[in-house]
């Protein structure tokens, strides 16, 4: 089965860590074998690794993109996850981290940066932080939910009070 990018106007994506750079019009790729793909809108830069779920996701991204060994291994994965487990205890959420681990399994490194992209941009709303730039959508993350649902075990975080307090930046 084939993978088909749509690409916009100087749009770069990463293939199998070379990083491809589109031309000045849309363009569409079809890609025929496996290969480890990701868009530049999706990479988050190694600053914004501040946070347990965006580390785990940022050790995932790199061994993508085969940088980073210190912070990119398969272990450092599987490490951050595994204390990931320790917090989230909602079962939307432990069926992202479950999704994560096992496209890592799969060797599906993309999808599993799928998998944890929501549990980023509602960890930023949990710790009132603004999401990684290049993450942020018009629309609300689909884990998003009142904080009286209380779906952390931590009780050291900073949770909003409400949902506008939790999407406000």
């Amino acid at each position: 089965m084939s993978l088909i990018l749509k690409l916009a106007p100087g749009e770069r994506l990463f293939i199998n860590g070379a990083v491809v750079t589109n031309g000045d019009r849309r363009a569409y790729l079809m890609v025929e074998t496996k290969a480890q793909i990701v868009r530049e809108k999706d990479v988050m830069l190694p600053e914004d690794a501040a946070t347990p779920v965006r580390r785990a996701y940022f050790a995932a991204q790199s061994v993508l993109l085969e940088a980073q060994p210190a912070l990119g291994s398969l272990e450092a994965f599987h490490e951050h996850m595994a204390r990931l487990r320790t917090v989230f205890i909602k079962r939307e959420h432990v069926q992202h981290l479950d999704e994560a681990e096992q496209h890592m399994r799969e060797g599906n490194t993309y999808r599993a940066l799928s998998a944890l992209r929501d549990l980023v941009l509602y960890e930023s709303a949990l710790l009132d932080m603004e999401p990684p730039q290049r993450f942020r959508r018009n629309a609300p993350a689909t884990c998003a939910e009142p904080a009286s649902e209380m779906p952390l075990r931590s009780t050291t975080l900073r949770l909003p009070v409400s949902r506008s307090e939790a999407h406000s930046g």
